[in-house]
């Protein structure tokens, strides 16, 4: 299977705001509310979202395709609002990071990450439901340490987050 990672272009918008409205659902909890889901995806990850995000000099969107698809992308926030955490303000963030199901396991996401880690210098952290063991596990291999905890909103429904750095 050929696949490559690369930065995104605004001809990318559509088909990155597919996939993060398809793979976004995976990363909440399961007692998330449908309806607050929906309002999440509604108001953050439509075309036009996307399409403002690759035209911010503040924003790195790295795309990941096999066969020309793209099945996954991670977004970077090269100056984050604080969260309060010494160790974890004052870096970059990778905003979000998420591959289609059945590319989970394949190796694959782990290219995503290094591509994306190799783009940036300096520490780099993360926010991840605390419930969501499996990219815990994930980012813990690639180095990712916890240092804290901050809350994340999917509409009304407050999640727990874990604050996870890699220098």
């Amino acid at each position: 299977m050929s696949s490559h990672v690369r930065l995104a272009t605004l001809q990318d918008a559509k088909a990155i705001s597919q996939l993060a409205i398809t793979t976004f659902p995976m990363a909440c909890p399961e007692s998330t509310p449908a309806e607050d889901i929906q309002n999440y995806i509604d108001h953050n990850l439509a075309v036009e979202n996307f399409e403002i995000l690759l035209a911010s000099p503040q924003k790195k969107i790295h795309v990941l395709e096999v066969e020309d698809k793209i099945i996954g992308y991670s977004l970077l926030s090269l100056a984050p609002e604080p969260v309060g955490i010494a160790k974890a303000d004052g870096i970059t963030e990778l905003t979000r990071c998420y591959m289609l199901a059945e590319f989970h396991g394949a190796g694959l996401a782990q290219k995503l990450v290094n591509a994306t880690l190799e783009s940036v210098s300096g520490g780099v952290r993360l926010l991840v439901n605390d419930e969501n063991a499996r990219a815990i596990k994930f980012y813990t291999r690639q180095g990712f340490t916890p240092v804290g905890e901050t809350s994340f909103y999917v509409g009304k429904d407050k999640h727990r987050d874990l604050v996870m750095v890699n220098f």
